[in-house]
């Protein structure tokens, strides 16, 4: 008999979106445990560097979405390399909910649907090179996948999140040089700019209001918004909030 089908999934609670274009909505968040990247600055290592959690049926986590609220963010970990995750929208959508699925955009699921791609590149600062060189190569060689990319942008309504350093001008300008450089190879049009994000790399309230402000005139300069991160203001550098 076939087991039914199931995800490993790190958390689930309910809080506000804090970051996109829906910040501020009230959401259910469910993470899945599972990573094809190891960022050196991951903030939820137990989805990625020390994967955990309880394995789900599709069943019951349907069950347990429908108590609310409607918004649900299907983040991790990774959840686009997990054939799982394409019924597990397909279901969610078919109960009503509006679906924001959160991805590198790395991997790309065939058949996938969702209200909401959203879409965070990993840049080169992301590459452990000094905290797992044997786990550098691999992350540099999947970071950037842009025909994935591509296609997400013409399959589904997407935003783009870039999470940018803020602590050095020389740090912000490397990240601003490589995020130009990705936006121009993806051929994405001026007037859909105000779908790409700037956000600080910020753990405080205070670096992240100096983040905001070194943000301000690149944000201008190339039609993009300043990201929110509304739950660091809210709640801190604290999971599952």
């Amino acid at each position: 008999m076939t087991a039914p089908a199931s995800l490993r999934i790190v958390e689930r609670f309910v809080s506000v979106q804090g970051e996109g274009s829906l910040v501020g909505v009230s959401s259910q968040f469910v993470r899945v445990s599972g990573c094809n990247l190891r960022c050196v600055w991951c903030d939820t290592p137990e989805s990625s560097w020390d994967p955990r959690g309880e394995r789900f049926a599709l069943d019951q986590l349907v069950e347990d979405c429908r108590k609310g609220p409607r918004h649900i963010v299907l983040t991790g970990g990774e959840p686009m390399i997990f054939p799982e995750t394409r019924e597990l929208a397909t279901r969610l959508r078919d109960a009503g909910h509006h679906l924001t699925i959160e991805t590198a955009g790395t991997h790309w699921l065939e058949g996938i649907d969702c209200d909401l791609i959203s879409i965070s590149p990993k840049l080169a600062n992301s590459t452990p090179w000094t905290r797992a060189p044997a786990l550098a190569a691999r992350h540099e060689r999947r970071r950037e996948n842009l025909p994935v990319v591509r296609k997400m942008l013409t399959a589904l309504p997407w935003q783009i999140k870039f999470v940018v350093r803020t602590t050095s001008s020389h740090e912000r300008d490397n990240d601003l040089a490589e995020i130009d450089r990705l936006v121009d190879k993806l051929e994405i049009e001026e007037s859909l700019h105000e779908r790409i994000f700037l956000m600080p790399e910020a753990t405080s309230h205070d670096s992240l209001l100096r983040g905001y402000q070194a943000l301000i005139e690149p944000c201008r300069a190339r039609s993009f918004r300043l990201g929110e991160r509304l739950h660091i203001t809210l709640f801190g550098n604290t999971p599952g909030t």
